[in-house]
C-alpha cells in the first residue's frame, strides 16, 4: 500500500505542475465575480479530473485483466513521457519561451475566454483542463494503473483515487481556496503570487521539466530492469 500511495502522489504532483492551469486560475481569482467563477472553476477542474480517472481506473483494469505485460507497458509509457519532459526542459532553458501546452489553440481559447464569461462556461473550460491534455492525462492514467496494480481493498483503492484528485487540483484549490476565505484581501496576495510566477515562470519550467522528467525516466527505467 505505502509504494502504491508513493507512486499516486508522485504521478498527482506531476499532473498538476501545469503553468496553463496555474495561469487560468489567475484570471478566473482576479475576474470580476472571484468567488463565483473561482467555485464554478474548481467545480469543474475537479469534475473533469474524476472523469479522466474514472476512465484510466476502467482502461487500467481491462489491461491488467487481458494483458501478461502490462506492466512493461507501463514502464515503457512513463519512460516515453519521462523523455518528453527532459525534452521540454532543455528547449525552455534554451529559448525561454512560453511552453508548447500554453501556446495551443486549446489552451489560447480557453485563456482568452476566461477573461470574460459566467460561472457555467468557466465550469465547462476547467473541465477541459481538469481532463487534461497529454502529460496529464497519461499521468492520471499511469497514476490509476497504479491504484489497480496494487491490488488492495476497495475502500484502499477509493482513498488512493481521492488522494490523487486532491493533489492533482492544488494548484486550483488552494488560490481559489484564499479567495473564499480572504475574499477582497486576497486579490493583493495572489497579485502577488501571480508576478512572483511571470518573473520566475521560465526558469520554474525548466527545472521542473528536469525533475519530473528524470523522476519519471528513473521509474520506468527500473521498472523494465528490475
Amino acid at each position: 500500500m505505502i509504494y502504491a500511495a508513493v507512486q499516486v502522489v508522485f504521478y498527482a504532483l506531476a499532473a498538476a505542475a501545469s503553468f496553463l492551469v496555474l495561469t487560468a486560475t489567475f484570471l478566473v481569482v482576479r475576474s470580476a465575480r472571484p468567488r463565483t467563477n473561482g467555485i464554478a472553476f474548481l467545480s469543474g477542474f475537479v469534475f473533469g479530473t474524476v472523469v479522466a480517472c474514472g476512465i484510466g481506473l476502467a482502461v487500467g483494469q481491462a489491461v491488467v485483466t487481458r494483458f501478461d505485460s502490462h506492466e512493461t507497458f507501463k514502464a515503457v509509457i512513463t519512460v516515453a513521457l519521462g523523455l518528453a519532459l527532459l525534452a521540454v526542459g532543455v528547449q525552455a532553458r534554451r529559448t525561454g519561451a512560453t511552453p508548447p501546452e500554453a501556446r495551443s489553440s486549446r489552451a489560447a481559447a480557453i485563456l482568452d475566454g476566461l477573461s470574460h464569461v459566467g460561472p457555467a462556461a468557466s465550469s465547462s473550460m476547467a473541465g477541459l483542463l481538469g481532463f487534461g491534455g497529454p502529460k496529464r492525462l497519461l499521468l492520471t492514467f499511469i497514476a490509476m494503473a497504479a491504484v489497480t496494480d496494487a491490488g488492495l481493498r476497495d475502500v484502499v483503492d477509493a482513498g488512493l483515487v481521492v488522494v490523487y484528485i486532491a493533489v492533482s487540483t492544488a494548484l486550483v484549490s488552494v488560490p481559489i481556496g484564499i479567495v473564499v476565505v480572504a475574499g477582497d484581501r486576497a486579490a493583493a496576495i495572489l497579485a502577488r503570487g501571480q508576478s512572483w510566477v511571470s518573473a520566475h515562470g521560465a526558469r520554474l519550467r525548466t527545472w521542473l521539466s528536469f525533475l519530473l522528467g528524470g523522476a519519471l525516466l528513473a521509474d520506468g527505467l527500473l521498472r523494465l530492469l528490475l
